[in-house]
């Protein structure tokens, strides 16, 4: 039977291989594209968390996401109660102003953000775009403020905001660092200075906004900040999930784009199979009226095309297998620039930039090899029940 389906395909051999090519390289398309739906991810993620929010973040209650009022005071009991718990890796406090930054011309409003540059390495990876740590006369600003103002590390920025008592207040700063970091609101809306240095100038008196920690696996955040609201009942504590509900409703759509794909595939192979293999029904019609009148069974034909049919998901997997799994190792390995097509201005949701690699998705290589099959033999089902139903005398009339 299977020798009889092989020759029966290569009798038509730009036909199958047409159907055959459809097929495959849908599934080569399936298996990349996840691949790169899944690089962006984990990078996205990687970046989110050591740039921008860390594993945890605790606040006063009464605190102010949006205007950063309700800083917290004591913030020293804080860190202490939070290192007794083993899981604890890094901690840090950050200071948020909103104000203005301006080069005695023009201005700029962006988030002041105060640092302890010892601290804040423990928990985020901001230094590695820099040159060193900050000092308490030095400011980091993002790429797209430099291009802005048109500075160069070395020159002055002022910065201008209200202090503690209401009063509005501005003193020239040193730019150590420009970022080019894989986030939007770090390379557009965020600026970085010595956090002794913003409490000095606004009379903050030791304030701070807000704690970021590092536990020792980001993917138990939910269960530490149980621990940690045990330890601390009087303060606000949210996770990485909770801070990027943005970013992490572009993994749902992501999911939902793969159940696209994923129909499509399905729809391909049905449709060109179908096609194929009806076509093939009118055209063998005394062929099959001559097989039944020398003995074959109903069943038997109808189950010669459904095993051409599936020969044809089976070849058609196999080398969308190969191709994706090729293409996909030269990604993982070498990657794909994208920065001509995300703008630094530009928030795409995704904190990345530059080279992003794919990774290996193996749910998408072994949904790829099953699938195939699967939906020519659907596909197979209707163009063999009709060469079934066919009587030999009336194939044998045939013209």
């Amino acid at each position: 039977m299977i020798k009889t389906a092989f020759r029966n395909l290569f009798r038509h051999k730009r036909r199958t291989l047409l159907t055959f090519s459809i097929l495959s390289i849908a599934i080569m398309y399936y298996i990349v594209i996840q691949g790169m739906l899944d690089g962006f991810e984990i990078e996205s993620t990687k970046n989110f968390i050591n740039l921008e929010t860390g594993h945890l973040k605790i606040t006063s209650a009464e605190y102010n996401h949006e205007t950063f009022e309700g800083r917290m005071s004591n913030y020293i009991n804080v860190e202490n109660a939070l290192r007794s718990l083993p899981f604890i890796n890094g901690i840090c406090p950050r200071l948020k102003i909103v104000g203005f930054i301006d080069n005695g011309i023009d201005e700029y409003p962006v988030i002041i953000v105060g640092i302890d540059p010892h601290k804040d390495t423990t928990v985020f990876e901001l230094h590695k775009y820099t040159n060193g740590l900050i000092s308490p006369s030095g400011l980091w600003i993002g790429s797209v403020i430099a291009n802005r103002f048109n500075v160069k590390e070395g020159d002055i920025l002022y910065l201008t905001f209200k202090g503690k008592r209401g009063t509005i207040v501005s003193k020239e700063f040193t730019i150590e660092g420009i970022i080019d970091a894989p986030s939007f609101i770090i390379n557009n809306l965020q600026v970085f200075t010595h956090i002794n240095s913003l409490n000095e100038i606004g009379e903050f008196e030791g304030e701070i906004s807000e704690i970021f920690v590092k536990t020792d696996n980001f993917e138990n955040s939910f269960n530490y900040k149980t621990e940690v609201e045990k330890i601390l009942p009087a303060y606000s504590v949210k996770t990485w999930q909770e801070e990027g509900k943005d970013f992490l409703s572009i993994s749902e759509a992501k999911k939902f784009s793969q159940n696209i794909l994923l129909f499509f595939i399905v729809l391909i192979g049905i449709i060109g199979t179908a096609n194929t293999l009806m076509i093939a029904v009118f055209e063998r019609i005394r062929e099959i009226g001559t097989l039944k009148a020398i003995g074959m069974k109903d069943n038997e034909v109808m189950k010669l095309f459904i095993t051409e049919g599936v020969l044809i998901g089976i070849a058609g997997s196999l080398f969308g297998v190969l191709l994706g799994v090729i293409i996909n190792s030269i990604l993982v390995k070498y990657g794909i620039d994208w920065s001509p097509l995300l703008p630094k201005e530009m928030n795409f949701g995704y904190r990345v930039s530059g080279v992003i690699k794919n990774t290996w998705n193996l749910k998408s290589i072994w949904i790829s090899l099953i699938l195939g099959p699967i939906s020519t033999l659907i596909a197979s089902y209707l163009p063999a029940k009709r060469a079934k139903s066919l009587l030999p005398a009336e194939c044998l009339r045939w013209i």
